[in-house]
């Protein structure tokens, strides 16, 4: 079975919270109610205790196909012969968990804020819990909780599948798993139910009446190797600490100049492809919000450092207009989104990211960094997001395909945007026509 699969209704035990039933109790009647997958969660069982326990735990779930997790412990989990371990950012450095446990065994690490789970996205784990979601009484050693919006945005940014963590509940579980996670852990739902095995049916019918895919989870994964070469460009790390050259950062500015102007017009040409009034003028707010503000943070900086912007336009610069011309002119309002997402989307998780470590002052590239990484460019972005994950579901396959191959070409022609910028005529660029070795 698919990871994915396993961590739909995910019990995470704890024996505090089992009204003084056995856990094998509370476990044989989880199982029949249709949990996924097992952890068992010993926080300050003595290891010989817990490696007994584990085994009789194993032996219920063994005859289920239920796969039983181990947390933290890899002593545990080898003793028993675990079908892997979940750990956090503060247990077994993961390369060691991976080389004792070997390459076949589940192995799930828990992330707590963006940083880390863009971290994990570089590591080879099973999957991710997202912690926590919620604030919840039975861990009180986390950090702050996600919420909704700030899982939404973890789910679409791993690499790994994931599963919420924290507060899950009957009440809960709809609108989390409606956010595109595979699945949910929980502890005092199942283990403190009067009937266990009526409370897990629910809850697994709640997962699956409400499990919903994200094209957008889904694009970035297939994405990412673009993305982690993008933050490995020179352009972006002298950026951020403020020793990129003025002639190659001009560079770089005189052929936003000509893309932009394009790309604000196809804008503006992609709000009338709306169903709606109010989606109609959302994007013509995002098209005129854009406008002003790139504008304004360009003029600053061409005036500030006397930067020539009369030049032709580069290969790459003709090539990314054309990519995103053909797919507006083409009519299909999905594509088209698709197409011109990249520029939104990957400008501002770089943003971000340039943000969080950038050198701000003295820098001479301030400005962009902020325009950005900003708050509102960030809540812009994500509502985007959400009407292309609405989209996409009301999408048939032939657009779905063409969805897929536009961002993609999209998002190397960011790659070859910058890389342009710091290279110039001193290098080819027939890497922006085709995709191989990239996804």
């Amino acid at each position: 079975m698919e990871i994915k699969e396993l961590l739909k209704l995910y019990l995470v035990t704890d024996r505090s919270l089992s009204l003084g039933r056995s856990l094998e109790e509370v476990i044989s009647k989880a199982v029949a109610g249709g949990v996924t997958m097992v952890q068992l969660r010993e926080k300050d069982t003595p290891t010989g205790e817990f490696v007994e326990l584990a085994r009789r735990v194993k032996s219920v779930l063994e005859p289920a196909g239920v796969p039983l997790i181990i947390n933290d412990r890899v002593d545990v989990a080898l003793a028993v012969d675990a079908a892997g371990v979940h750990i956090g950012q503060s247990d077994m450095d993961y390369a060691d968990v991976r080389r004792l446990m070997g390459p076949d065994k589940i192995i799930g690490l828990s992330v707590e804020n963006i940083g880390d789970l863009l971290m994990a996205n570089e590591l080879d784990v099973d999957y991710v819990g997202i912690s926590p979601v919620y604030g919840t009484p039975t861990k009180t050693d986390t950090a702050a909780p996600f919420g909704l919006e700030g899982l939404k945005e973890a789910v679409r940014l791993s690499a790994h599948p994931t599963v919420a963590i924290g507060g899950m509940n009957q009440s809960t579980a709809g609108a989390v798993v409606a956010t595109g996670c595979d699945g949910i852990a929980v502890v005092s739902a199942i283990s403190s139910a009067e009937d266990i095995t009526a409370a897990t049916q629910a809850l697994k019918e709640i997962v699956e009446t409400h499990a919903r895919p994200s094209w957008c989870q889904q694009i970035w994964r297939t994405s990412s190797r673009i993305y982690r070469e993008i933050l490995t460009l020179d352009f972006l790390k002298e950026l951020a600490d403020g020793s990129l050259s003025m002639e190659i950062f001009g560079r770089y500015i005189a052929q936003d100049e000509i893309y932009l102007g394009n790309y604000y017009r196809n804008m503006m040409a992609l709000a009338d492809m709306m169903d709606n009034d109010a989606d109609r003028e959302l994007f013509v707010a995002f098209a005129q919000s854009g406008m002003e503000g790139e504008k304004a943070m360009h003029e600053l900086l061409i005036e500030r450092y006397g930067m020539d912007i009369q030049v032709n336009a580069s290969v790459v610069t003709e090539g990314y207009n054309r990519l995103i011309q053909e797919t507006i002119q083409s009519g299909n309002k999905y594509a088209s989104l698709a197409v011109m997402l990249p520029c939104m989307w990957i400008y501002n998780r770089v943003g971000l990211e340039i943000l969080a470590q950038a050198k701000l002052e003295g820098n001479p590239y301030k400005e962009w960094i902020l325009e950005y990484g900003n708050e509102a460019f960030t809540e812009g972005v994500n509502t985007v997001l959400d009407i292309m994950d609405a989209w996409a579901l009301e999408a048939d396959a032939q657009t779905l395909e063409e969805m897929n191959r536009v961002y993609l070409r999209a998002a190397l022609y960011e790659y070859a945007f910058w890389d342009y910028g710091y290279y110039g005529e001193n290098k080819g660029y027939e890497y922006a026509d085709s995709l191989e070795g990239w996804i």
